[in-house]
C-alpha cells in the first residue's frame, strides 16, 4: 500500500463526517479547517503548478459547509494543489497535540554521512557542525544542492536521511524510503502526517511535524503569503517515533 492510500483509509471515515469550514491557499502553504475546530497545514507548490488562467481552482465558495470526503479523495490526484489539498484535510483530523517532540539532530553523530531531501535552510549549518558530511537534494537550484536524480544513489549510501515531509504531496516519498539505506528516515516538515499507522509498513523511524495551537492566527498568516517561520509561534513542534 502507498503511503497516500494509508492517509486515505486512516481518515476516510472521519472525513466522511466531518465539514469544511474554511480553506486557505497561500503562496507557502495550505490550511484546511473542519468544522470550525481542527486545522490542518500542507505545502503549496506554488511555483510548480500548471496555471492555464487566472481561475487557479474551480472549488469555490460550494466547497465550504461539504463533507471532508470531498478535499480527501483528491489524495490520489496527480494535480499537486488538489493533492495538497487533501494532505492538508488529513493533517486537520490527524495532527494533533501531543507534547512529543525531541531534537532528532541528537540522532546525529560526528561520523555520519546525512542525506537531506528538501532544503531546511535553519537546520543546515548545525548539522554540518556534527556530521561527516551532508549531501542536500533540491528540486530547486540552489546553493550547494545536488539535483533531483541524485537522490536514490545518495540514498543508498547515507546513515541519516532527512525527507521532506512534500514527497507525500507529489508521491515521490514511497521509492525515496525503499531505496534509502539509512538507519534513520527522518519525514520532516509542517506537512508532515503525524500518524505512525501510515508509515507502519515504510522504513520511516521519525515523523517530525507540527501541531496547530492558534488556528485563527495560522490562517491569516498563510493567507498572508506566511511560511514555517512566522506561523512557528501559534504550531508545536512534535516528533513521533515509528
Amino acid at each position: 500500500m502507498f503511503i497516500h492510500e494509508a492517509i486515505f483509509n486512516e481518515t476516510v471515515e472521519k472525513a466522511k463526517e466531518l465539514n469544511i469550514s474554511d480553506i486557505r491557499i497561500g503562496l507557502g502553504y495550505i490550511c484546511v479547517e473542519l468544522e470550525e475546530e481542527f486545522l490542518g497545514i500542507s505545502y503549496s507548490f506554488t511555483k510548480e503548478l500548471d496555471l492555464v488562467s487566472c481561475n487557479v481552482l474551480d472549488l469555490g465558495e460550494k466547497i465550504i459547509g461539504k463533507r471532508a470526503i470531498e478535499l480527501l479523495q483528491g489524495i490520489f490526484s496527480y494535480n499537486l494543489l488538489e493533492s495538497a489539498l487533501a494532505v492538508a484535510c488529513a493533517n486537520a483530523i490527524l495532527n494533533k497535540p501531543q507534547n512529543s517532540y525531541f531534537d532528532f539532530l541528537n540522532l546525529i553523530e560526528k561520523d555520519s554521512n546525512v542525506v537531506m531531501i528538501g532544503y531546511f535552510a535553519p537546520i543546515v549549518e548545525p548539522i554540518k557542525s556534527r556530521c561527516a558530511g551532508l549531501k542536500i537534494i533540491e528540486r530547486d537550484n540552489r546553493l550547494e544542492a545536488l539535483p533531483e536524480t541524485s537522490s536514490f544513489f545518495e540514498l543508498k549510501k547515507a546513515d541519516i536521511a532527512i525527507i521532506s515531509a512534500t514527497t507525500i504531496i507529489n508521491k515521490t516519498i514511497d521509492s525515496l524510503l525503499k531505496y534509502s539505506n539509512a538507519k534513520y528516515n527522518i519525514i520532516l516538515g509542517a506537512t508532515t502526517t503525524m500518524n505512525k499507522n501510515v508509515f507502519s509498513n515504510t522504513n520511516a523511524t521519525h515523523l517530525c511535524g507540527v501541531s496547530i495551537l492558534n488556528k485563527n492566527t495560522v490562517k491569516t498568516l498563510l493567507s498572508l503569503a506566511a511560511g514555517t517561520k512566522l506561523i512557528s509561534k501559534y504550531t508545536q513542534k512534535e516528533c513521533l517515533i515509528c
